[in-house]
């Protein structure tokens, strides 16, 4: 069984900015109105006969996206940028297309992520993984198959991504 999450309606969103370091047109600070579709495949179980609790899964999305919201959302792995945290600020360094470009946020602006970009396709594993790590925690994911996620940009575009669980 398959139960599906609709991000626009479920209210599996937020708002964000970024940089796609090292692209032609996207190596700017720019940002988009995301939401996050997601899909759960397995076997029905428990009490009532869920594969999982909408609320349960909408209640794991929205603690990520709610930390993401409103953000400057920054890779902390990414192999060409350079950066360094001095009194509250971050400081970043990169080459954009043979110009140096330096930025300096408050660190209370910019959720720093594990991440080598932060594309959708980037954050969408990253929301996945976030959803089976909740899941196990709830101990919840021993009946679970697969987790499939979807960041969307805007309507239109999107990264999906799928996590086999068993």
């Amino acid at each position: 069984m398959i139960i599906e999450l609709n991000g626009i309606y479920g209210g599996l969103r937020f708002s964000a900015a970024h940089i796609v370091f090292g692209h032609e047109s996207c190596g700017v600070i720019h940002g988009h109105s995301y939401y996050i579709d997601v899909k759960v495949s397995g076997e029905q179980t428990g009490q009532f006969d869920f594969v999982c609790d909408f609320k349960v899964i909408k209640n794991i999305v929205k603690e990520l996206a709610n930390e993401m919201d409103h953000k400057l959302l920054f890779p902390k792995y990414h192999p060409e940028v350079k950066y360094e945290i001095k009194d509250d600020y971050l400081f970043i360094e990169y080459n954009h297309n043979g110009t140096l470009k330096k930025y300096m946020f408050p660190c209370c602006d910019v959720l720093m992520l594990p991440l080598k970009s932060t594309t959708a396709e980037e954050m969408s594993e990253y929301f996945g993984e976030h959803i089976k790590n909740g899941l196990d925690n709830l101990g919840l994911l021993d009946s679970i198959e697969w987790i499939e996620t979807t960041v969307n940009e805007g309507i239109g575009q999107g990264a999906r991504s799928n996590i086999l669980v068993k």
